[in-house]
């Protein structure tokens, strides 16, 4: 089971937690409650984080010096306003200035995943009003420079970068989009793949709009890491040793064409301790079909079967989520201090007082000897010498997670076999838990373990990269 979070104890929302608003968007912006003593739409105290949810895959995210927006398309509400309706794909498609208007006073940056209309419409009219500098793929810049955005006001990515900013930073991390149309994406009839060339004049029809490839984003803001994806899909090896506090995920139904989608996210991020549903409001509907919020559900039960620990919000469209000083800071002066912890969690702390199950001192946690044991009962799981391995790991995880740590921070192991013949048995099960940059290692063959029905047992210490 994936560790129970501390990183954020008692997140004050402005938000109810529930189902995406059901109430036409654009006919108002609904009045946030104060969050955590501040003002949902106003100052922001040292460390807290404000995200509103633009629609679609459009977030509004600040500390409240800069404001950062993510694929703002707030023009898809005018689809259900009395008179409204879907564009054809040779329409021209035209940015809803008095929406964009009331709903995005201002902005500083705008970062853009992938150049589809509903991620890219808005950008250029946004940033030629407020300034903002619009990050994106050479199409996402194109596009833009079809609404006569500057080149000053272009950062242009291929992913990869991690840049400073000052208040914030950034992570650029290549993707991949969603699997449309039954995974035929590149031969679906839409022309919606390729590229975006240079010299586009607005006004734009929709199928100007194309991907020109995908982004996801790494947003460091106010102490905070928030993940930013702009469809269901991922590259897995760009997501492992990411350790966000909260997680912005693609949620809508094309996530279900994806192997393990979410499980496979969950793991690689290390168990976000919030994960916040994105692109799965059907384009603003107001009156969802039962379909669409069955799949709502099953995403949530999804996270929950993968991450127990994650607290799932499903945003209401412009309703602040204002999030508190991440807890791990006070980590930070007790590491800073080399103060010494012991660490038991609850369900595999140690059945006599002779040993910690785990000690934090400093940035360094060292995890004791650990076996297979089913968390609350002492068992040894069945199944075997992978069984054990994996549930040796999974307890590993815990009790780093208690010191403040994650598996991408251990730097060395030792394996403890009570027969040689089951290395590559053990060995199977314990790459699971690192495929990348594994630590090192020793494995060694030992005549018994004190459980005698225990077949490996593991330790580890980690370094801790960040408070």
């Amino acid at each position: 089971m994936p560790p129970r979070s501390s990183m954020i104890p008692s997140l004050l929302l402005a938000i109810t937690v529930g189902l995406l608003s059901t109430a036409p968007a654009a006919a108002q912006a609904p009045k946030a409650a104060p969050a955590n003593g501040a003002p949902a739409n106003g100052a922001l105290r040292s460390g807290e984080l404000r995200l509103t949810y633009l629609g679609n895959a459009g977030w509004e995210i600040t500390d409240g010096r800069k404001v950062v927006l993510v694929d703002p398309f707030v023009t898809q509400f005018r689809r259900w306003a009395p008179g409204g309706a879907d564009v054809a794909p040779d329409g021209l498609y035209i940015p809803d200035t008095a929406l964009i208007n009331e709903h995005v006073p201002r902005a500083d940056y705008i970062l853009i995943t992938h150049g589809h209309s509903d991620h890219a419409l808005d950008a250029g009219v946004i940033s030629r009003r407020t300034g903002a500098v619009i990050i994106g793929h050479q199409t996402a810049a194109n596009l833009a420079r079809a609404y006569d955005v500057p080149d000053t006001s272009l950062i242009t990515v291929i992913g990869g970068e991690d840049y400073e900013f000052g208040d914030f930073s950034l992570r650029v991390i290549p993707s991949i989009h969603s699997a449309l149309d039954h995974k035929q994406y590149f031969n679906n009839g839409r022309g919606i793949s390729g590229n975006a060339p240079k010299g586009l004049r607005a006004p734009l029809r929709r199928k100007d709009f194309v991907e020109g490839g995908s982004l996801a984003y790494l947003l460091r803001m106010g102490g905070h890491e928030v993940l930013i994806m702009g469809s269901m899909n991922f590259i897995e090896r760009e997501m492992e040793g990411l350790r966000p506090d909260v997680a912005l995920v693609g949620a809508n139904s094309q996530r279900l064409e994806i192997h393990d989608f979410t499980g496979r996210l969950m793991r690689a991020l290390g168990y976000p301790a919030l994960v916040i549903p994105s692109h799965a409001d059907g384009y603003g509907d107001p009156k969802p079909s039962a379909a669409a919020l069955a799949d709502r559900r099953f995403f949530q039960q999804e996270v929950a079967a993968a991450s127990p620990a994650s607290r799932f919000i499903s945003p209401k469209w412009f309703e602040p989520i204002v999030l508190p000083a991440r807890a791990a800071a006070t980590q930070a002066a007790s590491a800073a201090s080399g103060e010494r912890q012991a660490l038991n969690p609850p369900g595999i702390s140690p059945l006599v007082p002779a040993y910690s199950e785990a000690i934090r001192a400093g940035t360094q946690v060292f995890v004791s000897g650990m076996t297979g044991i089913k968390p609350g009962t002492q068992d040894i799981v069945d199944g075997g010498v992978a069984a054990q391995t994996r549930q040796t790991m999974e307890n590993i995880r815990t009790s780093l997670q208690a010191g403040g740590a994650t598996m991408a921070d251990v730097a060395e192991c030792t394996v403890f076999l009570v027969n040689m013949a089951d290395y590559a048995e053990m060995n199977s099960a314990y790459i699971e838990f690192f495929r990348v940059a594994p630590p090192a290692r020793a494995t060694l063959a030992v005549s018994a373990l004190p459980r005698p029905a225990a077949r490996v047992e593991i330790k580890c210490s980690a370094v801790v990269r960040r408070p």
